[in-house]
């Protein structure tokens, strides 16, 4: 076995993030963004719920609110057990990173509402704008929608 010092970076991540994503534990804690907890959108907002919904998916957000809700009792982290969180979620939970829990996580360290962090994860409480390459795959009427929002009318 080739030591994880000697592996390409691209490859001891991919292997670090199916490690996470299949963990029974998680040690999840706040993501500080200084920039943007400021200008950004609360994981429980309408915007979010508007325009990141159909950027992460409903399982995905629904995971994101779960876990920044932990922050309410425990401000600097937890550790969340993946199979009581993915049953509360009506999702399934498994070793695989094909059960729906192990995809749903895997879609917000994709689309960076979380990323590994020491061993467990970082969470966005604050979403930033949604990008304009994922804009472009929303619907018309929501576009124009989000066009509308920026622009503040």
């Amino acid at each position: 076995m080739v030591p994880r010092s000697h592996l390409p970076a691209h490859i001891v991540l991919m292997n670090t993030t199916r490690e996470l994503i299949t963990s029974p534990t998680i040690v999840v804690v706040p993501w500080v963004d200084p920039v943007v907890d400021e200008a950004g959108a609360s994981v429980f907002s309408r915007y979010v719920e508007m325009y990141w919904l159909p950027v992460l998916g409903p399982s995905a957000l629904w995971m994101m609110r779960r876990m920044v809700m932990g922050f309410e009792t425990l401000p600097a982290g937890y550790e969340m057990d993946c199979a009581t969180t993915a049953t509360d979620l009506g999702l399934s939970f498994s070793a695989s990173p094909n059960c729906s829990f192990s995809r749903s996580l895997s879609r917000c360290l994709h689309f960076g509402a979380a990323q590994p962090h020491q061993g467990g994860l970082a969470v966005r409480c604050y979403l930033p704008a949604v990008s304009k390459r994922h804009l472009q795959r929303l619907s018309a009427p929501l576009r124009d929608a989000h066009d509308a929002w920026s622009q503040g009318t």
